[in-house]
C-alpha cells in the first residue's frame, strides 16, 4: 500500500458517490484470494474514461494522474485539490460549510434557538449546527 493507492482508492470512492456503484462490486470467486484476483483484474481493465463517463473531465483526470504515479511517488496533493475546487466553483458552487453528512445527523431534530444557552458557543444555530462547529469548518476551508 502506497500513497498512490491511497489516493486511487480515494479516486474510486468519489466515483463511487457519483455512480452508485463500481464495476467490480459483487464479483464472485470461491475464494477470497480469487475474489481479490478478481476485482484488480477488473480495475486495471477498465478504461478509466469508462470509468468517468458522463462525469466531468477532472475525474478522468485525478484517476490518470493516480495511476501514471510509480509506487514510492509522492502525489502533488495540491494540483489534485486544486483541480476540485476549480471544478466546484465552476460548477457555480460556494463554501456554506453545511455538509450533506451534517444535514442528515441533524435532521428531524428541532432547535430552540432562545432557549437559556444563548451564551453558549456550542449554541446550535438554526441549521443545527453549533457555533464551535461552524468556526471548525470555516478554518478547515480557509
Amino acid at each position: 500500500q502506497s500513497r498512490r493507492d491511497d489516493m486511487e482508492s480515494l479516486g474510486y470512492v468519489l466515483m463511487y458517490f457519483n455512480r452508485g456503484s463500481l464495476p467490480w462490486q459483487g464479483l464472485k470467486a470461491a475464494t477470497k484470494r480469487q475474489k481479490y484476483e478478481r476485482i484488480s483484474e477488473k480495475k486495471m481493465s477498465t478504461p478509466i474514461e469508462e470509468l468517468c463517463k458522463g462525469f466531468p473531465a477532472e475525474f478522468t483526470t485525478y484517476l490518470s494522474y493516480c495511476r501514471s504515479l510509480r509506487f514510492d511517488d509522492k502525489p502533488d496533493y495540491s494540483y489534485l485539490r486544486q483541480l476540485f475546487r476549480n471544478l466546484f466553483h465552476r460548477q457555480g458552487f460556494t463554501y456554506d460549510y453545511i455538509f450533506d453528512w451534517n444535514m442528515l445527523k441533524f435532521s428531524g431534530q428541532r432547535f430552540d434557538t432562545n432557549s437559556a444557552n444563548e451564551g453558549s458557543t456550542n449554541k446550535l444555530d438554526t441549521n443545527g449546527f453549533s457555533g464551535t462547529q461552524q468556526q471548525s469548518a470555516q478554518q478547515m476551508y480557509t
